[in-house]
Order: structure tokens, then C-alpha cells, then sequence
């Protein structure tokens, strides 16, 4: 009986006679003991090899159609949750035009560059344009060939200039009401941002290390004279994993990981005074999903009868879906949507939540029990797709083409209507409806697949009240119609965010000017603490592990209004969908609201959230999963940078002084070179042997020491060395007279010629010195050159040198016989080949390539190989499949469990 649920559940894949992939078995045990459940995904290829269907566990009917070309373009597909699209390319694989489920049309239109001109859809009503510079635009703006305007529903965006990476330098966008914003950006050559000025004219500096990590940043609001730090230092490991980061509250944020795998072990945060504000553990199975969090930083409470620690616990199926999960909460459960409200303290208590799922991967049930409420959450699936609503026991079946349109887009929540637009972005929200007068509804606009405007309208009988967001880059500009007007200023630490809430006008009460909030996240990203300019909470928001809000609380009802980053660092509407640019996520729900735009790259299931494993994988941009950072998110210089301003701009270099790095400034040429690490410090020995090795390696030195020991040339450069130096120490000390004449010997003797006798013994003196200490610098030179010689030797490591000649001489010389042997047989095995080219490689690492090595190298390749067979073909196949076994065990630190084995074939 299996101890564990995970034990004998391989995945296996069936092959067919071309080394395609038709079938994958996978096996599902949630309870150990339990049988194993296989579930079998299917797929039939056409002649080419492309994939035309494909069948999940649960569907009878194809999950997913297409359709292609004979140049294998995809010209049609037809999915049970995403419905029938069709495009028609053109000769270069361009889409001409495309078809959706919900049959609008729409045209693409190209110059003769094939540059992408406009997109119309059939109706006329919604249309998008592009404008590009021609050979006239100003060079100095690197505008020639460039886009530089942008129309569509939204408004229009226009590019003045741009950097030599193809990046905007300078952007204005004018939205659909008549209002326009500007903002700009300075870039290193690199790419990296240097200085950045938004559209409320706040300015932003970046500083990195010489890695291209961020180190600092600093905030100079618009109305404010001096610079304000928002991140003072930061510290990366040699992985490029973040390790400390310490912000301008004086706040450190410290990460530790395990060398083995560099998963996340701890992360914690603490004030300057060593109070702790955060402290999070981490324990993992051995496929790597989290299955223990430990809040090192929660004091234990004790409420009827249970004592809450803090700690969460998660176990998993045999796929790797989340089947359990404990931690604490501070509400009753509710399936209502819509933004969280403060929870009660004193109602904390213990919870746990299972999770049922179907064969194609639904989240069906989920049990949440906690003392005193339990309740359980029910889908409904549609038995044709994977479409699901709420639905509880009882409860009529759903009528699933009126829950959801022909391409998926689910068309109501619990409140009220979802309207979509051509594009299959959601429209509006109908938050509350009202008998008479209009209704309260969310309304959206987008630009290049991004929103870029939300307005939210409430009405009563007596008077109507409007909310309104315009999304820049890296600003939020939002005014109420109270006429405040708000400014979030945003700004990326990395490992971390930070907000900046400035009022223009409006400012409420009991709140400050400006305020700095610093978020501090989880390993998913979502916002867990809001902490001051001076360290002091603001809120404090806790998750269950699909996203719905377990626990909330803020110093003050009137600053929780003002938090907009919630699940996953995203913002949640009022309606409480949460926004990932790409799609919308109930959390109620568990799911996303519409399919995958971007298909099936993760999976066949197109509404489930992270193949239902929310603990260990994101979805940043609500298109494709990828595992949860272990570690927090490295900072590096973007080269590429947008074109547009609907993306948001990405976080590069500084004006601002790093540490230990000077900082890059506007001008290239003065941008100073990055400080390199400094080098071991070595000894006066060290460096003396170095040096000495230095001169006799050199060629004079060679030259005048070619060999060592016995060679009589060492004794001859030794002796002219010694007799040059006795010489010149001799001339240097002793009156030499034959320099002068006699009558000027004694200055004294107004010019008087000295005795005979006198300059006679002093010659004598003189002459016989000179040939005394040649002749014992010539004896010395003589003794002492074969003692310098093997000195010399010594240091060039001579005689190990002349061995591992030797010894590469021999192999050689073994090689080249075996060499002629081999060439007299008919085959020569491949093992036989391979070792006597690696012999004569080994021989060239010990002196190099030589004449001799290269021929008997070619000679190798002259003999004749044996013929591979069958079976050392099967076990190069064997080999290679073992390898990518290895590799998808040690990548499933993901979840996709490919534990691919021999190819097993079904017939």
C-alpha cells in the first residue's frame, strides 16, 4: 500500500512511429492508499506532425481544434471554452484578417515595409492607427522609421523622441476626453533609466551596482524641494538572488536561502531599532512545493478554545494541485464580490479549506471549516467546456449560453451584468442596479492591451457621484467629483513597492500630505503590510490561498480607502475583480473570468488559476503562469525598453550616488567606469618570485639564460655580471689616476708635479686592485653560475616541464603505432576511436599542439568506424531520454510533472 499519495504516480507519454507525442498519462491519488486514477490526454497530428486535436481527461469531444496551411500557418481554431477564431495570413505569415467567436471582423493593413498601419474592425466603430516617421523626421530625435503615433478608442499617444535602443525618450498621451499628459525619461547607453519625470512632474532617480542590480532610489514630489530616499541600499548574493534591501523608513528586509537549490528559507523585516515587523519561514516537499509557512512574527492568540499561531500548512495531489490548506482568519465565510472590509480581531480563529476538482481540472467544491461557520463553495461546470459559475445545491441548472458569450467571457456576477467589448476586454460593470435612473456601473479603457482609464458612477435619486483613475507610466492620476485630485506616485524597489499618495487638491483629513506608504509582500507579490515614513503600520491584510481576503485591518477606516495593491500586488476593483492586465480574477470564484488569451501554453484548461497551485506559481500578466519567486524580484538594466506608454516603464539607472559605485550621469562620455573588485594583496616574497619569474621568462632573459646547471654560458653571463658590477663599485670608491693629471692631485700644491715614487705606488695601487677583484669576480662568477642556473630552473619549473615533454612524447609515440595497427582493420569500433583522439588531446594540454599531434589527428580520422547498431542506437536514445528525465525533475520545482521515462508505446 502507498505510504504517500505521490508514490507510483509516473507520467507517461506514448509515442507513435515518428517520435510524436499522442498520448500522456498522468496518475491522480489525493489520499494515500488510495487507488490511482489514470488520466489520459490525447492528441491526433496531421501528416506534417502538427497537432490538429486534442482531447483532455474529461471531455469526450475535443477540447481544442486547429486547423493550418500547407506552410503550416494556423488558420483556424475552435475551442470548447475560448470558441471558433479563424485568421487569413498573407504571403509573410502576417495576419490580413482575423474572425472571432463572436464574429467580429477585423482587417489588418500594412505598408510596404509590412509595418502594421491599422487594425478596423468591420463595423467601423473601433479602429487603431499607426503613424511612423519618414527620411524628413529630425535625426536628432532618432525619429526616422520610428512609430511616434498612436490612435485608438482610448485617445492617442504621440512619441517625440527616442533613445539609440529604440526606446521613448518622450511621450504624451491624450485620452478620450480631451485631457493629455506628457512625460520623459533619460537613458544611459545601455538603456538603463537614469532620470525619469512623470506626467504629475515628480521626478524619479535609480542607482545600481556594477551588475546592473538596483541599489537605490530616490522621490523628489513635484511641490517639494529636496529629494526623499525610497530605497537607501540593497545587497545581492552571487546568484543575483536579493539578501537585504533597506528602504528610506529605515526598514531592513533581509532574505535567506538554502545553497543547495537557492529556494527561499526565511524572509524577514525589522526597524532600525531591531523591532520586527515581518518574519516569514519556508518548508518545502521535495518537488519544491511549499507546504509549511511559519510567521515567526505573530504572538499567538487564544480565542475559544483554539490557540491561532500564525503558521499555514498546504498539502498537494499526485498532480501537484492544492488539495488542503490551514491558517487563521477573522471572518465568517462569504461568497459575496466586491472590496474587503476591515475584519474583527476578536474574532480570529483557526480555519481549514479543502479542494475538490474534476478530470479536467475545475475547482468544483471547496470545504471551508472553521469553528462556528463552515461552509462549502460549489462551481458548477458546464458538461460541454470548462466553463463554471456559483451554484449550490438545490440551485437550477445554469444555462451556461447565457452565462457566457460565443468566445467565453463570463456575462455576470452576483450583482450584475459584465459587458464586453469588441476586443473581449471588459467594458463596463454593472455594480447595483436601480429601479428608476441609471444604474451604478465601472466603466474601462484600454490602449495596446493595457487599461489605461477606469470611472466608476453611483447614483441615487438625488444626486450622482463619479470616480476616476487614468493609468500612466509609473502614475496613477485619480479625482473624485468632490474635486480631489490624487496622485499615486508608484515606484519599484525590486524586492519590494513603495506608493507615494500625493493630493494636487482635496486632501481628506486625519491623513498626511504625501504620504509614503512601503509595501512589504510575500513570495507571491501580494501586499501583506503597509508601513509608514516612520516604520508605523497603516494596514495589515492576510489571504486565503486563492486570493480572497482572510483578515484586514488599518490604524484608520479612511487610509484602508486608500489601498490599491491587494492579491498578488494587483489592484482589486469595486466590483473585487482583481486586474492582471490581460484578464480579470474572481477570487470567489477561484478562477479567471475568460479564457487564456494566449491559448493553451498552460494546459487545456483555459480558466483555471495556476493549474489550481496558487501557493507556488503567478500568473503576472494573467496570460502565463510562472513559479513564485523564491526570491524577490532582481532589478536589472533593461536594453530593450517600450515604445509605447501603455506599458510600464522599467526600473534602470541613476543619477543618484551608489554604493560603492560611481553613478552614471546624462552625458556618456562622463559616466566614470564602475569599480572593480579589488585584487588579493600578495607579499614582498610573492612579488619578488614574480617579478624574478617575470625577467627570466622575458627575452633577454632567454637569451642570456637559455639553459640551466652545467651550461658554461651561465657561468660566463655571471662572471661579466659580477666583474661589471665589482668595476663599477671600484671606479665608484678608489681614486682612480689615470682620470687626472699629477699636478692636480693635491689642490694644495699650486700645481706642483708629486714625486715619481708617489704616482708610481699610486698606479700600482689602483691597477693591481682592479685586476685582483676581476680576477675573483671571474673565479666567483665561475662557481656561482651553476647554482644560478638551477636556480633559474627552479623558477621555471624547467625540469617538469621536460618531463611532461617526455611523457607526451611517449603517448604520442603510442598512439601513432596503435594508430597504424587500427588502420590495417577493416572497422574500427567508435570506443577505440574516441580513446585514442582523447590521448593524443591529453598529450597536447601538457605541451601544446605540435606538428606531430596534428597528423596523427588526422590519421585518426582516416580509420573507418564501425557501423552504429541497433542497440547503441536505442541506448544513445535511452541515454538522451534519461538526461531530459533529469532535467524535468529537477525543473518541476514548476509543477508540471514530466518525469518522462523509456518511451512506452500503447498500442
Amino acid at each position: 500500500m502507498p505510504h504517500s499519495p505521490h508514490e507510483r504516480t509516473p507520467s507517461l507519454s506514448a509515442y507513435d512511429s515518428r517520435g510524436l507525442v499522442v498520448r500522456q498519462v498522468a496518475y491522480l491519488r489525493s489520499v494515500a492508499g488510495a487507488t490511482a486514477e489514470a488520466l489520459i490526454t490525447r492528441q491526433q497530428r496531421d501528416a506534417l506532425g502538427h497537432v490538429v486535436k486534442q482531447w483532455d481527461p474529461r471531455l469526450a469531444r475535443p477540447t481544442i481544434t486547429s486547423v493550418f496551411n500547407l506552410i503550416a500557418e494556423l488558420l483556424e481554431t475552435d475551442s470548447v471554452d475560448a470558441g471558433k477564431s479563424r485568421r487569413l495570413p498573407g504571403v509573410t505569415g502576417e495576419t490580413l484578417q482575423r474572425w472571432d467567436a463572436r464574429n467580429h471582423h477585423w482587417q489588418h493593413t500594412f505598408d510596404n515595409q509590412l509595418r502594421l498601419v491599422s487594425v478596423t474592425q468591420d463595423t467601423g466603430l473601433d479602429k487603431e492607427a499607426y503613424v511612423y516617421a519618414d527620411a524628413s523626421a529630425d535625426a536628432g530625435y532618432n525619429r526616422r522609421g520610428q512609430m511616434v503615433e498612436i490612435n485608438d478608442p482610448s485617445g492617442s499617444v504621440k512619441l517625440h523622441s527616442f533613445a539609440l535602443t529604440g526606446a521613448a525618450l518622450q511621450e504624451s498621451r491624450t485620452f478620450h476626453d480631451g485631457l493629455s499628459f506628457s512625460s520623459q525619461q533619460n537613458l544611459s547607453p545601455l538603456g538603463a533609466l537614469l532620470k525619469q519625470t512623470d506626467a504629475g512632474g515628480h521626478q524619479r532617480h535609480l542607482a545600481y551596482d556594477v551588475a546592473g542590480q538596483l541599489t537605490q532610489v530616490q522621490l523628489k514630489v513635484n511641490d517639494l524641494l529636496a529629494w526623499q530616499p525610497v530605497l537607501r541600499d540593497a545587497r545581492y548574493n552571487a546568484t543575483g538572488q536579493t539578501i537585504l534591501q533597506r528602504t528610506g523608513n529605515d526598514v531592513s528586509s533581509h532574505w535567506h536561502y538554502r545553497a543547495a537549490d537557492g529556494r527561499l528559507l526565511r524572509q524577514y523585516a525589522q526597524k532600525a531599532t531591531g523591532e520586527s515587523i515581518q518574519d516569514f519561514g519556508y518548508e518545502y516537499d521535495r518537488m519544491g512545493n511549499i507546504t509549511r509557512i511559519l510567521d515567526g512574527g505573530y504572538a499567538p492568540t487564544y480565542f475559544h478554545n483554539q490557540r491561532v499561531d500564525g503558521h499555514r500548512a498546504f498539502r498537494y495531489d499526485s498532480t501537484y494541485r492544492l488539495i488542503y490548506a490551514s491558517g487563521y482568519d477573522e471572518m465568517p465565510p462569504t461568497d459575496n464580490p466586491g472590496l474587503p472590509q476591515p475584519t474583527d480581531p476578536n474574532d480570529r480563529r483557526n480555519y481549514t479549506e479543502t479542494y475538490e476538482y474534476d478530470n479536467g481540472d475545475n475547482l468544483v467544491k471547496t470545504t471551508r471549516v472553521r469553528d462556528g461557520a463552515n461552509h462549502t463553495f460549489q462551481v458548477h461546470i458546464d458538461p460541454d467546456s470548462n466553463r463554471g459559475v456559483r451554484w449550490k445545491t438545490g440551485d437550477p441548472i445554469p444555462d451556461f449560453p447565457k452565462e457566457f458569450d460565443a468566445a467565453g467571457n463570463q456575462l455576470a456576477l452576483p450583482f450584475g451584468p459584465l459587458q464586453w467589448n469588441s476586443r473581449n476586454q471588459l467594458g463596463s460593470v454593472t455594480l447595483a442596479r436601480h429601479p428608476t435612473g441609471p444604474h451604478d456601473t465601472e466603466q474601462h479603457r484600454y490602449s495596446q492591451d493595457l487599461r489605461v482609464h477606469k470611472r466608476l458612477e453611483t447614483h441615487t435619486p438625488s444626486v450622482s457621484h463619479f470616480r476616476d483613475v487614468r493609468y500612466l507610466p509609473d502614475l496613477e492620476i485619480r479625482t473624485r467629483d468632490n474635486g480631489e485630485e490624487l496622485h499615486v506616485i508608484k515606484l519599484d524597489t525590486g524586492a519590494g513597492h513603495v506608493t507615494c499618495l500625493h493630493w494636487v487638491k482635496g486632501k481628506p483629513t486625519r491623513i498626511d500630505q504625501s504620504q509614503m506608504r512601503y509595501i512589504l509582500k510575500d513570495h507571491l507579490g501580494s501586499s501583506l503590510k503597509e508601513v509608514d515614513q516612520l516604520a508605523r503600520l497603516i494596514s495589515e491584510e492576510t489571504y486565503y490561498p486563492f486570493g480572497s481576503t482572510s483578515t484586514l485591518a488599518a490604524r484608520s477606516l479612511i487610509e484602508v480607502d486608500y489601498k490599491f495593491i491587494r492579491y498578488s500586488g494587483k489592484e482589486t476593483d469595486e466590483s473585487g475583480l482583481v486586474y492582471y492586465g490581460q484578464r480579470y480574477y474572481a477570487p470567489w470564484l477561484q478562477r479567471w473570468t475568460q479564457p487564456d488569451k494566449a491559448g493553451t501554453v498552460d494546459g487545456l484548461n483555459l480558466y483555471r488559476m495556476t493549474a489550481n497551485n496558487p501557493i507556488n506559481f503567478i500568473d503576472e500578466q494573467g496570460m502565463m503562469m510562472q513559479p513564485a519567486p523564491a526570491t524577490s524580484d532582481q532589478t536589472t538594466i533593461d536594453v530593450g525598453g517600450s515604445t509605447s506608454s501603455s506599458h510600464r516603464s522599467s526600473i534602470a539607472g541613476s543619477e543618484v550616488p551608489s554604493t560603492g559605485t560611481p553613478a552614471l550621469v546624462d552625458d556618456p562620455a562622463n559616466n566614470p567606469p564602475g569599480k572593480l573588485p579589488p585584487k588579493p594583496g600578495q607579499s614582498w616574497g610573492e612579488w619578488g618570485t614574480q617579478a624574478a619569474l617575470t625577467v627570466v621568462n622575458s627575452k633577454v632573459g632567454l637569451a642570456l639564460l637559455p639553459v640551466g646547471t652545467s651550461s658554461p654560458a651561465n657561468a660566463a653571463v655571471v662572471s661579466t655580471l659580477l666583474t661589471a658590477t665589482a668595476q663599477f663599485v671600484l671606479h665608484a670608491t678608489l681614486f682612480n689616476p689615470g682620470w687626472s693629471p699629477p699636478n692636480t692631485w693635491n689642490p694644495g700644491g699650486d700645481g706642483a708635479v708629486p714625486p715619481a715614487d708617489v704616482t708610481q705606488d699610486a698606479n700600482r695601487f689602483f691597477t693591481m686592485s682592479t685586476l685582483g677583484v676581476t680576477t675573483a669576480a671571474t673565479v666567483a662568477g665561475m662557481i656561482l653560475g651553476p647554482i644560478v642556473g638551477g636556480y633559474v630552473d627552479e623558477l621555471r619549473d624547467t625540469k617538469a616541464k621536460a618531463d611532461k615533454k617526455a611523457q607526451a612524447g611517449k603517448w604520442l609515440d603510442t598512439v601513432d603505432r596503435l594508430v597504424a595497427e587500427q588502420s590495417l582493420k577493416k572497422e574500427v569500433s567508435m570506443k577505440a576511436v574516441q580513446s585514442l583522439r582523447q590521448k593524443v588531446l591529453d598529450a597536447e594540454e601538457l605541451v601544446g599542439i605540435s606538428w606531430q599531434s596534428m597528423t596523427i589527428l588526422e590519421n585518426i580520422t582516416r580509420l573507418r568506424p564501425q557501423a552504429p547498431s541497433e542497440s547503441n542506437t536505442s541506448s544513445r536514445r535511452s541515454s538522451e531520454n534519461s538526461r531530459g528525465s533529469a532535467g524535468s525533475v529537477f525543473h518541476r520545482a514548476r509543477a508540471t510533472r514530466r518525469a518522462v521515462r523509456k518511451p512506452y508505446v500503447l498500442r
